[in-house]
Parts: structure tokens; C-alpha cells; sequence
């Protein structure tokens, strides 16, 4: 038997955002696949940060021990 070619009406969405509705099985499939590799890349990250702020407190130590030594006297911070 042939279908109609109009559908029936739709009952009005009860959210704004809801129009997006038909793609949202694809976005969950997508944020499931890849929001561990978001995570991932986010505590390489941090990861990074932390070692940069470990050689950033470690050049400020030579810098002041230099300063100590062949500046003669105080760091110019303090």
C-alpha cells in the first residue's frame, strides 16, 4: 500500500534547543568516541604546565643564586 506523501503534524517541540533533536544520537555517539581523548589531551596538558612551572622555579633559584654570587648582594626581587 502507497504512503502518504504529507506527514501529520508535529506536536510543538517543548524545547527551544529540541530542533536539534534528529542529530543527537549522532552527538552522544560522537562526545562517547571522543571525549576521552579530550580527557586525555587535558592531562597531557596539565601535565605540561606542571613541568613548565617546575623549570620556571628552578631557573628563578639559579638566577637568584647568580645574582647572590656575581651581582654582588640580594636578589633584585628581594
Amino acid at each position: 500500500m502507497a504512503t502518504p506523501h504529507r506527514t501529520p503534524a508535529q506536536p510543538p517541540l517543548a524545547h527551544p534547543l529540541s530542533t536539534i533533536a534528529p542529530v543527537a544520537p549522532v552527538a552522544e555517539w560522537a562526545w562517547l568516541m571522543f571525549n576521552p581523548i579530550f580527557e586525555a589531551q587535558r592531562m597531557q596538558m596539565d601535565a605540561l604546565l606542571c613541568w613548565q612551572q617546575s623549570i620556571v622555579t628552578m631557573q628563578k633559584d639559579v638566577w637568584d643564586q647568580w645574582a647572590v654570587r656575581y651581582g654582588g648582594g640580594v636578589p633584585i626581587d628581594g
